[in-house]
């Protein structure tokens, strides 16, 4: 009953935890996407309202450049730049002609204060013969000037700056500025200008307010302030703005918050002048009584939480029940016994964990089974590997050279290969344990060579180069012996003028590798792939096969998949085959769980 009352109460307390939570998050949820949509419909305006600034300027720009192209098209002016100065009355006339016309056309336009056209050879014509054009001005140098020169036949527009050129005359204007082209040609003949006074553009921007206290501003594309309502703060570094930001978004919006409050810039950009228009709205000045809102929430999230106590005590009683026969059966399966049936029947989540519970007892019984099954495997693996370790006929052929050499009275070669013989078994019969030394191991391959190599003669020769580091490491018993006979019987023995087998061993970064290496005659790659298929897929003689499979097999019992035999080309002659182990020092848990 105890554990039962603790099981209520904490169903109980999460519940009414949950339910709070939930409360409250959808409360605060609530309140974001309230101030969100305000926030959106405030960008959208603000957005509506920079597009139509944006609109009036580029319709401005947009008249410049019309005005531009009649004046570059007049046949007047393409005669008079055209062609060199010659006939003084004859040049006269013709820049009168110009100035009446470039008149005309200001005559019309209240918010064009200059209109002036430099030629290539120094002339220059105005609007207004009475306007004296000032002579410590360079008109080259001007940056309107350069800039048209740079765009060839293409109109740029200058960022507001004060107009200089024309004598005791200082006007703060914007100038859109182009080449002027010879219309059959194309060569540049000059450059005109048209001063576009900047008082009808501040008079318009002047007039639009985001909130108490938003403002819009306008920069070039350089950075450089084009318009912004306290421009001289702005100067004077009594106030900042992010410009670095506004020149890193082209078409968006971002959010700062600095010492000023949370402010929202939105943020577009001119395909006309590359300007950028910048409305600024702050965030308190959007939701100003968000404080109340909260209050609002957070009350009704309270008066969820009082509700969800008395629900949560009545659901909590029904949940206990089949939760404590669930248990009752946890814990029978603690004590081994995995032959129960859970009796929970409930139609909801805890019905559906019951019967996931029953079938991971079903599974867990057949991993046992599948565990046990692999340990009957790997015992029959290590009898087959014992089995294979030295063959009656090795012991055949060894024991035949003994008699001829007996016979031919080679008493030392007698001594030799049955002192290598009797190292030989013993080595391989004398110990239970399945995993020996690298020394015993190399100890053990040393005697089989020296037995092959005194059959063989003067057909095969060996070296033996294992680093000392190794040679205590822990390894399985004899993975060599059926590598090295491979060599030998596939490799060397068919070669005519013989070989040599060299085994080495050292550390390969976490991992100890033992390569056996012959300069034999060598095998295809689809050969060496068949001495590592299974014995139901027979891609290489029965014999080579099983000793191979078997050791590459037993290593990937004992230590995982990402341990065994691989086997390479020796630079075109023979092959070498390497042996991957990880790095033992002492007794080994194998992957299936046994201790060797």
């Amino acid at each position: 009953m105890a554990v039962r009352s603790r099981i209520q109460t904490t169903i109980a307390l999460v519940f009414s935890v949950l339910v709070f939570v939930t409360a409250l998050v959808m409360g605060l949820l609530s309140y974001n996407f309230t101030e969100e949509a305000v926030h959106r419909t405030s960008r959208d305006y603000t957005a509506q309202l920079i597009g139509q600034v944006q609109t009036s300027i580029d319709t401005y720009i947009t008249h410049m450049e019309y005005i531009a192209e009649v004046v570059h098209v007049n046949e007047q002016v393409q005669r008079y730049f055209r062609d060199p100065p010659g006939d003084p009355p004859r040049d006269e006339e013709s820049r009168a002609r110009i100035t009446a016309f470039l008149d005309s056309i200001l005559r019309t336009r209240d918010d064009v204060s200059l209109i002036l056209l430099a030629g290539d050879d120094g002339r220059i014509v105005t609007h207004d013969p009475a306007l004296r054009i000032n002579e410590t001005v360079a008109v080259e140098e001007q940056e309107w000037y350069r800039r048209a020169m740079r765009s060839a036949k293409w109109t740029v527009v200058s960022p507001p700056h004060v107009q200089n050129i024309v004598d005791r005359e200082y006007r703060w204007v914007i100038t859109p500025s182009r080449t002027i082209n010879d219309l059959e040609t194309g060569e540049v003949r000059g450059v005109m200008l048209v001063d576009l006074n900047f008082s009808v553009i501040n008079e318009l921007l002047s007039r639009v307010s985001f909130g108490r206290r938003g403002c819009l501003f306008i920069v070039d594309a350089d950075g450089r302030i084009v318009y912004h309502p306290r421009q001289e703060l702005i100067y004077s570094d009594i106030e900042r703005e992010y410009i670095d930001r506004v020149l890193d978004s082209t078409y968006g919006s971002f959010i700062v918050d600095d010492e000023r409050g949370e402010r929202i810039y939105m943020v577009r950009t001119s395909s006309k002048t590359r300007w950028r228009t910048v409305g600024v709205d702050f965030s308190a000045d959007l939701v100003r009584n968000r404080e109340t809102i909260r209050r609002y929430y957070v009350w009704w999230s309270f008066l969820f939480l009082v509700a969800a106590v008395f629900v949560s005590i009545a659901i909590s009683h029904q949940l206990s029940k089949p939760i404590m026969r669930l248990r009752a059966s946890m814990q029978a399966v603690e004590q081994g016994n995995f032959d129960i049936s859970v009796d929970v029947r409930s139609t909801n989540e805890i019905g559906d964990l019951a019967r996931d519970f029953s079938i991971m007892i079903a599974q867990i019984k057949e991993l046992m089974r599948r565990n046990a099954e692999e340990q009957e495997l790997k015992r029959k693996s290590e009898l087959l590997a014992l089995q294979n370790q030295i063959t009656p006929h090795f012991l055949y052929n060894t024991l035949d050279s003994v008699i001829w050499m007996a016979e031919a009275k080679q008493h030392a070669n007698v001594v030799r290969t049955v002192s290598a013989l009797a190292r030989l078994l013993r080595l391989s019969i004398s110990r239970g344990d399945e995993l020996i030394t690298i020394r015993d191991e190399i100890e053990h391959i040393t005697s089989y060579l020296t037995i092959q190599k005194i059959r063989y003669r003067d057909k095969l020769d060996f070296a033996i180069d294992v680093d000392e580091d190794v040679l205590d490491l822990r390894i399985p018993k004899v993975i060599l012996q059926p590598l090295v006979e491979n060599a030998i019987y596939y490799g060397i023995k068919n070669k005519e003028d013989g070989g040599c087998i060299r085994v080495t061993g050292a550390f390969d970064h976490d991992d100890v590798v033992l390569s056996v290496q012959d300069d034999g005659v060598g095998m295809s790659g689809e050969r060496m792939a068949g001495l590592l298929v299974t014995a139901s897929q027979p891609a290489e003689p029965r014999r080579a096969r099983v000793g191979v499979t078997n050791v590459h097999e037993r290593i990937r019992l004992y230590f995982g998949d990402g341990y065994g035999l691989a086997y390479r080309a020796n630079n075109g002659s023979g092959t070498i085959v390497d042996v991957r182990l990880p790095v033992v020092t002492d007794t080994f848990r194998g992957t299936s769980g046994g201790d060797e």
